[in-house]
């Protein structure tokens, strides 16, 4: 676990990461927000995550180092498909509804 990540090791890891996170969108009909500068962030705070949790935490959400209460925080987390339907996006803002 990297509690420092540099900006050079996040942005690997969101480069990584990024196409699952677009087959997620795919897999439940959603779509990734169309302003980049958001959804960059939003994948770039999930790598953060990884880099220092180890896991592909919601970047909005603070794992509580419980591994298994943690596991809701996982993008995309428990909460995210009850909001983008009721919300039309997620908590993060990075999964829209169609």
């Amino acid at each position: 676990m990297n509690l420092m990540p540099t900006r050079e090791e996040i942005k690997e890891v969101a480069e990584q990461i990024r196409p699952s996170i677009e087959n997620v969108a795919v897999k439940k009909g959603w779509v990734l927000n169309e302003n980049k500068d958001v959804t960059d962030s939003t994948i770039e705070g999930i790598a953060r995550n990884k880099l220092v949790y180890g896991k592909r935490f919601c970047p909005c959400r603070i794992p509580t180092g419980d591994a298994e209460a943690d596991k809701i925080y996982l993008c995309p987390c428990r909460d995210s498909a009850a909001d983008v339907e009721a919300f039309g996006h997620c908590h993060c803002y990075l999964y829209f509804k169609k």
